[in-house]
């Protein structure tokens, strides 16, 4: 069920929320315009450039160039078997992985604070092949510091692309462990911190480590860390305990 509260200006906290993230304005002002590389691989995080020119956010989510580096493929194997759960994609941006799941079986809620996001994933429900695509995809507007979970709600979460934007980190983990059933793993993946030539600038990005203790401040365990799997990117898995 959505919020009533509208929230204005902000990214999928995604994103990638990849998730799909929102803007703090505590933060340094991200600059206007995505900029190539010499890869000729494109920025992909929300900080990286004009929150207001949705078409840009969109084209930039989709890129078919972002399967690459991204391999949806192996972060949804990490969430095991797909079939009849419930999934949290929080900061679901586009829907790059909310669509992905929900055709493996899952069913998906599609978290995110900016409602331009929600609308374009419901207009592309159509493109679902399941008869019940009311039930399968459910678009969720939230607050930047709550996902607005119910209490042991879904299987799973999924966290792309988004940490950075976490207003609160281990506040807001707390909510997510919550609305977590008692086997529930949450799977966080973003940027490293080094020299890469895809992702935000490197004030936008977090240190794997530091995800870590906010983790473990928020009453989740069994964490590891994979730095090797992706590219351009490092691997979290928490389980609920």
């Amino acid at each position: 069920m959505r919020s009533p509260i509208r929230i204005y200006m902000a990214v999928g906290l995604i994103f990638t929320l990849w998730s799909t993230a929102c803007n703090q304005s505590s933060h340094q002002e991200p600059s206007e315009v995505a900029t190539e590389t010499g890869s000729n691989e494109t920025l992909t995080d929300a900080a990286s450039f004009n929150l207001n020119d949705f078409q840009q956010l969109v084209d930039t989510y989709e890129d078919p160039a972002r399967s690459e580096w991204q391999n949806p493929g192996l972060i949804m194997e990490m969430l095991g078997d797909l079939d009849d759960r419930t999934i949290a994609d929080i900061g679901a941006g586009t829907g790059y992985f909310t669509f992905r799941l929900a055709a493996e079986g899952a069913k998906v809620i599609a978290i995110d604070i900016d409602e331009r996001f929600l609308e374009y994933i419901e207009q592309r429900k159509a493109e679902l092949h399941q008869a019940n695509k009311e039930d399968v995809i459910v678009t969720r507007l939230s607050l930047d510091d709550d996902p607005l979970l119910e209490d042991e709600e879904i299987d799973h979460a999924l966290l792309v692309n988004t940490y950075y934007f976490l207003k609160n980190p281990v506040s807001y983990l707390r909510k997510v462990h919550k609305g977590l059933k008692s086997t529930g793993r949450l799977i966080i993946v973003d940027y490293h911190t080094g020299n890469i030539p895809v992702g935000p600038a490197t004030e936008f990005r977090v240190d794997p480590n530091r995800v870590k203790k906010e983790l473990e401040q928020a009453g989740f365990g069994e964490i590891t860390i994979d730095e090797n799997a992706l590219k351009y990117q490092y691997l979290i898995t928490a389980n609920k305990l």
